[in-house]
C-alpha cells in the first residue's frame, strides 16, 4: 500500500490523512506607496476590485476598529493613506520633553541615522534624573496624543516615494477612522535597546481616572457627529521588572459601577477605585458609552417585549382547556410552555400583531453602544422561512416584540426581514433529510469498498489532499438538523495538481498535498459529488507511469438501471 489507508477509516489512513495544504491570512499593508494623483486610497489586504475580506466574530465585534495612516512626501507634498484594521492600540509613554513641546526623539536623532547625538543623550538622562523628583506621570490621553502625533521619516527610516522614484524624508500620521466597541489600549512598558542597558521596564506613572469618561473625538479623522466617550471597565497590571514578575487585573462590577474587584490568581477581593487608580496600568480596557437615545432603545425593547409575551399568554390562558388537565396550575404550565408555545409561534393570530427579532441582535442592543442592523436575515433558509427540522429548533434563537416597534427599530437601525411566524420550510426538511441519508449512504459505501491496496483494480486514483479533508470533515459531521449547518465538500477539485497547462506541478508530497483511493472508491466520489480531472497511475508516486481509467469497476448500487436506480438517482450530484 505504499503507506496508504482506508478512507472510511482515514483518522489513521496515509490516504485520507495529510494535513491542510494552501490558503493563507491577509497581511496588513504598510503605509505608503504614494501614487500619481495627491491622494491615493488604498484598503489593507486587498486590492482595486476585489472584495474585501471580513472575518465576523465576537471578537471583530467587541474590538475591531480602524485607523488611518496617512504618509506625505516633504518634498513633492503627495500623501498616501491606508486604512488598517485594529484590534488593541500600543502606545509609548512620551517623555518629558514631548509634554513639555520640546522635540521628540524622532527629532532628535540625526538624518545620517548614526543614532543619538551627544545633547540629546545628555538631555535624556538630566530628563531621568528630574523626573525622580519632579515627575508626576503622564494621561493617559498623552499616551494617545502621541500615538496620533506626527512621525518623521529621516534618516535610515526615509520613505520610499513611488512618485519621487527614491527614499525621500516624510511625514507619518495615524487617526482613528472608527472606534471598536471595547478599546484596548496597550501601553508599552518594555523596551529593548541594545545601545542602553539592553532591556529595560518603564515604571512612570500613567494615571487613567476611574470616574471620568475618555473622550476620544479628538483623537478621530474627522469631527464625529455624536459623543464618543468611553468608561473604564478593566485593567491588567504587570508588577516586575523584565527579569520575572506577576500579573493582576482589576473589573468593574457589570450591574454595581461603584465596586471594582482585584483578581490575584486564586484569589478576588472587593478593593475601592481610589485603590485601582494607583494601579501601574499595562493593558487598559475602555467600554463605550451608549447614547441617551440607545439607553432609551433598550428600555423601550425591554417594556416592549414584557407586554407582548404577557398578550401572548393571556392568549394561551383564554384556550379551553383539555379534559384531561390535572388542575388549572398544570394546564396553565402546558399551556404557555413547550409544545403549546412553539405551536403558537408557527402561526400567531393575526390580532396580536406581532414580529420576531434574534435573540442575538437582542444582546448587541443591550450590552453595545450600537447594535447593527437587525440580523434576523442570517436565520432564514433561501424561501425565506426557517430551514431547520424541528419546532424547538425554531423558536430557540428567536423572541416576540410588536410588529410597531419592529418597523421603527428597522427605520433606525436597517437590516430585517420582518419574521411574522415561525414557519419551518417543508423543502428544506425534504433537502436536510436527503443530505442525511446521502451522508450515511456514502459512507457506509466507502467502508465497505476502501482498501488498503488498489482493490478490485490496477490502479491508484489520486485526490486532492486538502479536498480529502473537507470530505472526511463532512462524511464524519453529526446528523444535520439544520442547512446552515451543512458542510458538503463540493465537487472533487484536482485542479490545484496541475498547472495552467494542466501538466502536474513538481514537489507535489504523498499525504500532504495528495492521497490515492481505488477504482471504487473513484467512481463512488465521481457519482455522488463529481469534479476532476482523473489522475490514475500505476504506484502511489504522482509522477509515476499512468494508467488506464477503469470504467468496467463502478459500482453496481450505484446504477441507473433496474432494482439501484433510484437509490443512485438519490445520491447522485
Amino acid at each position: 500500500g505504499g503507506g496508504s489507508g482506508g478512507a472510511a477509516s482515514s483518522a489513521s489512513s496515509a490516504r485520507v490523512g495529510g494535513g491542510f495544504a494552501g490558503g493563507s491570512v491577509p497581511s496588513r499593508t504598510a503605509s505608503g506607496g504614494g501614487g500619481a494623483g495627491n491622494e491615493e486610497q488604498s484598503e489593507s489586504g486587498t486590492g482595486r476590485g476585489e472584495p474585501a475580506t471580513h472575518y465576523a466574530s465576537i471578537i471583530s465585534e467587541l474590538f475591531q476598529g480602524h485607523v488611518v495612516s496617512t504618509v506625505r512626501c516633504l518634498e513633492c507634498r503627495r500623501t498616501s493613506r491606508t486604512k488598517e484594521p485594529i484590534y488593541d492600540v500600543s502606545v509609548q509613554i512620551p517623555s518629558s520633553n514631548e509634554l513639555a513641546g520640546g522635540p521628540g526623539p524622532e527629532l532628535q536623532r540625526e538624518s545620517s541615522g548614526r543614532g543619538p547625538s551627544w545633547t540629546g543623550m545628555l538631555g535624556n538622562v538630566t530628563g531621568k534624573v528630574k523626573s525622580w523628583f519632579y515627575d508626576k506621570g503622564v494621561e493617559v490621553t498623552d499616551c494617545l496624543r502621541k500615538f496620533c502625533a506626527p512621525e518623521y521619516l529621516i534618516g535610515k527610516d526615509k520613505y520610499e516615494c513611488e512618485h519621487c522614484k527614491r527614499k525621500t524624508d516624510g511625514e507619518r500620521r495615524l487617526a482613528f477612522m472608527d472606534l471598536p466597541e471595547v478599546l484596548c489600549i496597550h501601553i508599552k512598558r518594555f523596551r529593548y535597546d541594545a545601545n542602553w542597558f539592553n532591556a529595560t521596564k518603564s515604571s512612570r506613572v500613567v494615571t487613567f481616572p476611574v470616574n471620568k469618561l475618555l473622550d476620544m473625538a479628538s483623537f478621530l479623522e474627522e469631527p464625529p457627529l455624536y459623543p464618543v466617550e468611553y468608561r473604564l471597565i478593566g485593567l491588567i497590571q504587570h508588577i516586575g521588572s523584565m527579569g520575572g514578575g506577576h500579573y493582576i487585573s482589576y473589573c468593574q462590577h457589570k450591574k454595581k459601577p461603584q465596586e471594582w474587584y482585584e483578581f490575584d490568581d486564586l484569589q478576588v477581593s472587593l478593593v475601592s477605585p481610589e485603590q485601582v487608580e494607583r494601579a501601574e496600568p499595562y493593558v487598559l480596557f475602555y467600554q463605550r458609552v451608549p447614547s441617551k437615545a440607545n439607553r432609551l432603545d433598550r428600555q423601550t425593547f425591554k417594556n416592549d417585549c414584557r407586554r407582548t409575551e404577557a398578550q401572548i399568554r393571556q392568549h394561551l390562558l383564554s384556550i379551553p382547556p383539555s379534559p384531561c388537565a390535572a388542575s388549572q396550575a398544570g394546564m396553565e404550565e402546558v399551556r404557555y410552555h413547550a409544545p403549546a408555545l412553539r405551536s403558537f409561534y408557527r402561526n400567531p393570530p393575526a390580532d396580536l400583531d406581532i414580529a420576531f427579532v434574534s435573540k442575538r441582535w437582542y444582546v448587541r442592543l443591550t450590552t453595545m453602544s450600537h447594535p447593527g442592523p437587525i440580523d434576523n436575515y442570517e436565520y432564514l433558509c433561501p424561501h425565506r422561512l426557517l430551514g431547520c427540522s424541528s419546532a424547538e429548533m425554531a423558536s430557540e434563537p428567536f423572541m416576540p416584540i410588536s410588529h410597531a416597534l419592529f418597523q421603527c427599530l428597522v427605520q433606525k437601525y436597517g437590516g430585517g426581514p420582518v419574521v411574522r411566524a415561525l414557519a419551518i420550510c417543508p423543502k428544506c426538511q425534504m433537502y436536510l433529510r436527503a443530505y442525511n441519508d446521502r451522508k450515511q449512504a456514502e459512507y457506509d459505501l466507502v467502508s465497505k469498498y476502501d482498501t488498503k491496496d488498489t482493490g478490485d483494480g490496477e490502479g491508484w486514483y489520486l485526490v486532492d489532499a486538502v479536498w480529502v479533508n473537507k470530505w472526511k470533515r463532512y462524511v464524519r459531521s453529526e446528523h444535520v438538523s439544520d442547512i446552515q449547518d451543512m458542510c458538503a465538500p463540493g465537487p472533487v477539485s484536482n485542479q490545484r495538481l496541475c498547472d495552467k497547462t494542466g501538466a502536474i506541478r513538481s514537489n507535489l508530497k504523498l499525504r500532504i498535498d495528495y492521497i490515492g483511493v481505488n477504482a471504487r472508491v473513484w467512481w463512488m466520489f465521481m457519482h455522488v459529488h463529481g469534479g476532476g480531472p482523473a489522475i490514475c497511475r500505476k504506484s502511489l508516486d504522482l509522477y509515476s507511469e499512468g494508467h488506464p481509467l477503469e470504467t468496467e469497476l463502478k459500482l453496481e448500487e450505484l446504477q441507473f438501471a433496474g432494482a439501484t436506480a433510484d437509490f443512485a438517482r438519490r445520491t447522485s450530484h
